[in-house]
């Protein structure tokens, strides 16, 4: 039994050292990849729109083409974010929810 047990002990060891070395390993490799890209010139980040900003044409025209090939012809009359105006969403949410009340007497009906 106790050379099960210090077979064991080595095994667990020798897992131990190999994990070491494959962190000390990965951690060179990030270390060179961050030194090589500190030499290189930073990329130029692109242009944000502005959040008031109107989306290009292009892409107007393509949600409106996509729009119609799917659904056939329809009129697209507001476009916004969907974090404005949660009032109508939770409104609505809060409808569908009552909606769906089940009684919890089985002998009376709604209304009653």
């Amino acid at each position: 039994m106790s050379e099960f047990v210090l077979l064991s002990f080595k095994i667990y060891a020798l897992a131990i050292v190999i994990s070491m070395a494959v962190a000390v390993m990965i951690k060179l490799i990030v270390l060179a990849v961050a030194v090589s890209r500190t030499d290189a010139e930073p990329a130029m980040p692109q242009p944000r729109q502005a959040a008031g900003a109107a989306p290009p044409q292009q892409h107007v025209a393509a949600i409106a083409a996509a729009i119609y090939a799917c659904l056939g012809a329809h009129r697209i009359v507001h476009i916004e974010e969907r974090s404005r105006n949660r009032a109508w969403t939770s409104e609505g949410r809060t409808a569908h929810h009552v909606s769906h009340n089940v009684p919890h007497h089985p002998h009376r009906l709604p209304g009653e």
